[in-house]
């Protein structure tokens, strides 16, 4: 069961990380949008992400290329986002800035609970969207925990920190690349939640390279400084 959910949500990644980042903004402000009709400030948290990614993970930045050829460096999605979340009230907020900024940034998400009213209340919104499908997956607290198994590259917590130490020893002890946990365990002043610069923690960055020049480019300008001339 759990493979099955990975492998869906790995597929939905690739589709999703492709899309330009206007057009996952326009989608998940969507989203925002019908979230008012559940909770005014739950839609807010969500936008308040969405524009605050757009600065750090929507511009791709050209760098100078040495020998000629054209260097780009842009944001991309990790992979796939697991999300466990408390059944704390506070937690729907925190819950709702983890999960847009894991989208946004061009991650699929598996969202991890027992707390059917976090379930209830974006189960309905996500299903009424333009999105792809299995992009976002619902499932136990266990089988979350049984997918850290699965190659996932980004987990989200919402919870006291006697559960989010568990956590992190659990992916302390797993196999493969290492996963890097964004948590929310202050459910008072919810730091995280309101942090903007949570959407980085759910990117990465890669460069393209263009190489137009003949054999490689200009590989004279690799020489200067190494012989006299």
């Amino acid at each position: 069961m759990e493979l099955i959910c990975f492998s869906d949500a790995h597929t939905a990644w690739k589709y999703w990380n492709l899309i330009e980042f206007e057009q996952r903004f326009e989608i998940l402000s969507c989203c925002a949008e019908q979230l008012k009709a559940q909770d005014k400030q739950l839609a807010a948290m969500m936008q308040f992400h969405l524009e605050a990614a757009r600065p750090l993970t929507s511009v791709c930045q050209e760098l100078h290329g040495p020998t000629g050829e054209t260097n780009e460096l842009y944001m991309s999605g990790r992979g796939v986002s697991v999300l466990f979340l408390s059944s704390v009230d506070s937690a729907l907020a925190a819950g709702i800035a983890l999960l847009s900024s894991a989208l946004i940034t061009g991650n699929s998400v598996v969202i991890s609970s027992n707390d059917n009213t976090f379930v209830s209340i974006l189960k309905p919104v996500m299903t009424s969207i333009n999105i792809p499908e299995k992009l976002i997956q619902f499932v136990s607290e266990e089988a979350g925990m049984t997918m850290l198994s699965s190659d996932i590259r980004s987990v989200g917590f919402v919870g006291n920190e006697s559960d989010e130490k568990q956590l992190n020893r659990a992916l302390a002890q797993r196999h493969g690349a290492i996963v890097g946990l964004v948590s929310e365990t202050d459910m008072e002043n919810l730091p995280v939640a309101h942090d903007p610069y949570l959407s980085l923690r759910f990117a990465t960055e890669r460069t393209r390279t263009i190489n137009i020049t003949a054999i490689g480019g200009n590989a004279s300008l690799l020489e200067v400084g190494h012989s006299p001339h």
